[in-house]
């Protein structure tokens, strides 16, 4: 079983934002702006990663990795945006993960997500961005590609250690 908490802290620990993984201070899906970042990322690190799973660790500084925390969030939000935006859409959980170093009422936010091994892309129209686009990941970037677009795996292995170290090992 993976522990959560140690997941964050080896992605924190040992990963810049990559094609495997985000960071966020918070997620905004209250306006149309903050809702269509989002799915671009879900997009962006579902299509990069075809074959294992993806994350996004809210409540973190970008800048130097501080654990700041966000309030509890409801994951059935998240559900409902991913379907309602994406075509072909990848699976998504999002987790509300405590820190004992947290002040009261905050946590860390892990979003995984999991490619369901076709090509995500917008259904519909979302502020500036354009139904029938794809996006993925380059580098921490993630970019928009309207044109026949492939994916490919190309971090199973890094991933699958990464969740290799953070398995419990009470045995």
């Amino acid at each position: 079983m993976i522990n959560k908490r140690l997941l964050v802290k080896n992605l924190l620990a040992h990963n810049d934002e990559n094609s495997f993984y985000d960071k966020k201070r918070f997620i905004n899906i209250g306006d149309k702006e903050g809702k269509a970042k989002f799915i671009k990322h879900i997009c962006a690190l579902a299509n990069s990663n075809p074959n294992n799973n993806s994350f996004i660790v809210v409540g973190v500084e970008d800048e130097d990795n501080k654990i700041v925390g966000v309030d509890f969030f409801d994951d059935s939000k998240i559900q409902n945006l991913v379907n309602a935006y994406i075509e072909n859409a990848p699976f998504v959980s999002y987790e509300n993960i405590y820190f004992p170093d947290l002040p009261e009422g905050k946590v860390v936010g892990l979003v995984t997500i999991r490619s369901s091994g076709k090509l995500a892309a917008l259904k519909k129209n979302i502020w500036k961005y354009w139904g029938g686009t794809a996006f993925f990941r380059d580098g921490s970037i993630s970019m928009p590609k309207i044109f026949e677009s492939e994916i490919t795996d190309v971090n199973s292995e890094i991933v699958a250690t990464i969740e290799k170290h953070a398995h419990n090992s009470i045995e």
